[in-house]
């Protein structure tokens, strides 16, 4: 089933075009990272996805259904992680995950479970009686994503989920999307990690300049001649200074020129 259908999507502000005419289809059972270089329009498209912003022109799809903010059936079928978002930041972690829960019409019992289970897989046990202004930002992002999976969405908007975690961290998240995938959840997730992103994800389109110039399965991807890694760099790298037609090194004069000085 198409989970995220996404038609001639375009973003305009005055006569810039920050999202130009772009097409994406996400089933359910797959994981689409979708990466290009920065203003490339990953976070516009996201944010036309979830209906934080209204396109100019074109159509959002999210389980055969409309996208409309106002549609409490569908919203309750969705999990939503920010880059950044305005928390209940008063709340300690535990307390916010069981307000969720109970938003999301948990029962007391397995909003109990739910939180208990997510806070120790997030490492945030020690953390989930301090008040949420005391976190990292690692851990705010932690504790976004348990908030925003605990009702076990079908479809699932990541924007920039392993920015400030660990490594230890960031493998838990990938395992976590990886088991979301594998019972049916669709997920869409824009990140600079390239690295976690081309491990985690089924298949991956590249953006550059508001238009998808690449979209493809895992395994397409890795056949791609631009995709072979070279100088250490990782394959997505690559693929994506490949098509950016940018220089993998630059220089700056005054560096490495003792007479600049």
């Amino acid at each position: 089933m198409e989970a995220i259908k996404a038609e001639n999507l375009t973003r305009s502000y005055g006569g810039n075009v920050v999202v130009d005419d772009v097409d994406l289809d996400v089933r359910e059972g797959q994981i689409l990272g979708f990466v290009g270089p920065n203003g490339a329009g990953k976070t516009t498209t996201w944010s036309m996805l979830t209906g934080v912003l209204n396109p100019t022109s074109g159509t959002v799809r999210l389980l055969g259904r409309p996208m409309d903010i106002n549609d409490t059936e569908l919203k309750q079928q969705l999990g939503i992680v920010p880059d950044h978002s305005v928390m209940f930041e008063s709340l300690t972690g535990e307390e916010l995950l069981l307000s969720y829960a109970r938003i999301y019409g948990l029962s007391r019992e397995d909003a109990g479970q739910r939180t208990d289970e997510a806070l120790s897989v997030f490492d945030l046990e020690d953390a989930a009686r301090r008040p949420i202004t005391t976190y990292s930002h690692g851990m705010r992002k932690k504790i976004r994503l348990a908030a925003a999976t605990l009702h076990a969405p079908r479809v699932l908007f990541l924007d920039e989920p392993f920015e400030g975690m660990d490594a230890l961290s960031a493998r838990t998240v990938m395992s976590i999307l990886q088991q979301m995938a594998e019972q049916g959840a669709a997920i869409f997730l824009t990140s600079h990690m390239l690295d976690y992103v081309e491990r985690v994800s089924t298949h991956i389109a590249v953006v550059r300049d508001g238009k998808v110039l690449l979209s493809c399965s895992r395994e397409e991807f890795r056949d791609l001649p631009a995709a072979e890694g070279e100088d250490g760099a990782g394959r997505l790298e690559n693929l994506i200074l490949s098509i950016s037609r940018r220089e993998r090194f630059s220089r700056l004069s005054w560096i490495g020129n003792r007479s600049a000085t």
